[in-house]
């Protein structure tokens, strides 16, 4: 009894904030004006620029779950989160949600309760809460472990990760070329017919089903777009490769949806000097821009991306503990890494300015010590060695993202979004037990090590409203 009563009091908990959310949310779809992000160009002047999180996650956990994120979400003044729009599979998982079987004889999208149905969920709660949505396509990182016999989804997560924990855990790109090309390399993805077929053949899906959404912000053709993965790059791989691949994309998403905005989702990386397929303007090498980052090596020229026609706008990536973007000043990675941060958004700023486009800073995030031993890089299906040390101070944390914003929202940057969502209080996940000796289930949501906020907003988790109260008669 004591259980339902709490059930229940968390529904209207939740259920009551629903209209404050939405009257202060974002309603109508999102276009640009005057080189600046509107809500609905019916309302002149309505500009939209905004702060948000990630939480790649959120298909994967139940309805009530979802709920309560977004619900923790609204409360921290976000109003956009950028989530995973794909889960890619080689076969039917044991358990849990996906959204399509890759196989090479056949390709099956799941519409089921399990499959697409949860990304349903996913749109109508963050309407809920007046959030948008940035849909992310597919996925750089895709590296291979053995499949976890439970899905995140489920109760048995205590040994190892299980699926759906880990960002690269979804399928994406090297998935696609292991299924068409067992033998081929990463930019197979962007140059094999079979495989750009069947990418397309799972967006005039999933494209279409959320066309006349204006929850809906933009969609992102992939996370991190590069050269390789952990499948290694063809010699034939340079920046062309990934530019015209992303055109061909975001014009075929057009033919699809004509109300929503297109980003490519690559990192942000430069190739300074470059010969461009559309730029007509682009940033100058110079010696201060020095390395990988500045000079191809990634296979990204994120200008000329931004200049394609069929490109609404630019998209960088900031995560200092895994890339050097520039050098190092100081013998502290976490000066180097907000200072670099600092230099890395200015210069996407200047060039949103040069290329007359917005930009969005679709992840930012810096490792603390804290969550170090947690941490797991994208190109991997474990955390870092046992005893390993290093990341920063929860302060400089928060001084990284007030900085990186800063420089951001005060500049030609249109929308920041944090990474990665900490969602404790998640009441389908684990047990533990209340204080009150009821049997309870509670856990926090995946973070690979980036997690940030932990429920700061609202300072109270599903589990601690409902102890606060008053118990049955």
């Amino acid at each position: 009894m004591t259980l339902l009563c709490f059930v229940i009091a968390l529904q209207l908990w939740l259920t009551a904030g629903v209209g404050i959310f939405r009257r202060n949310g974002a309603s109508g779809f999102v276009t640009i004006q005057h080189n600046q992000f509107q809500l609905d160009n019916r309302l002149v002047g309505c500009l939209f620029r905004f702060y948000g999180t990630n939480a790649y996650w959120l298909h994967m956990a139940e309805d009530d779950d979802i709920d309560l994120t977004f619900h923790s979400i609204a409360t921290a003044g976000f109003q956009v989160v950028r989530t995973w729009a794909f889960n890619d599979v080689s076969s039917k998982p044991s358990s849990g949600t996906y959204f399509q079987i890759l196989d090479v004889n056949n390709v099956t999208i799941n519409d089921g309760a399990d499959g697409l149905q949860r990304l349903d969920k996913v749109v109508a709660s963050a309407d809920k809460y007046g959030i948008k949505l940035l849909f992310t396509l597919t996925n750089n990182w895709n590296p291979v472990r053995s499949t976890p016999s439970s899905s995140w989804n489920r109760r048995q997560n205590s040994a190892g990760f299980p699926r759906g924990y880990l960002s690269n855990d979804y399928g994406g790109i090297d998935l696609y070329v292991r299924t068409f090309s067992p033998d081929g390399t990463h930019d197979g993805f962007y140059t094999d017919r079979k495989i750009i077929d069947a990418f397309k053949n799972y967006l005039a899906h999933v494209v279409p089903r959320y066309a006349n959404n204006s929850v809906v912000l933009a969609w992102e053709l992939g996370n991190d777009l590069r050269c390789s993965s952990t499948l290694p790059a063809s010699s034939a791989c340079n920046t062309h490769t990934i530019t015209n691949w992303t055109a061909e994309i975001s014009s075929y998403i057009k033919t699809l949806d004509s109300q929503h905005l297109v980003t490519a989702g690559d990192g942000g990386f430069y190739c300074l000097g470059c010969e461009k397929m559309f730029a007509t303007q682009s940033t100058q090498p110079t010696t201060s821009l020095p390395g990988p980052s500045f000079d191809g090596t990634y296979g990204v020229d994120t200008e000329d991306i931004m200049a394609i026609p069929s490109i609404d706008f630019g998209s960088l990536q900031l995560f200092p503990d895994q890339t050097e973007y520039l050098p190092a000043i100081s013998n502290s990675s976490a000066t180097n890494s907000i200072a670099g941060g600092n230099t890395w958004v200015a210069l996407h700023s200047n060039s949103a300015a040069l290329l007359g486009k917005p930009e969005v800073l679709t992840a930012a995030a810096i490792i603390t010590q804290d969550h170090y031993s947690s941490f797991v890089p994208f190109n991997s299906s474990a955390p870092l060695p046992e005893g390993s040390c290093g990341g920063a101070q929860a302060f400089q944390q928060d001084y990284a993202f007030t900085s990186w914003a800063g420089i951001a929202l005060s500049g030609n940057i249109q929308g920041m979004l944090e990474y990665l969502w900490l969602q404790n209080g998640l009441t389908s996940h684990g047990t533990t037990y209340s204080r009150r000796g009821v049997k309870r289930a509670q856990s926090i949501s995946p973070q690979e090590g980036h997690g940030h906020y932990d429920n700061l907003a609202n300072n109270q988790n599903a589990i601690q409203f409902g102890n606060s109260l008053p118990l049955p008669s």
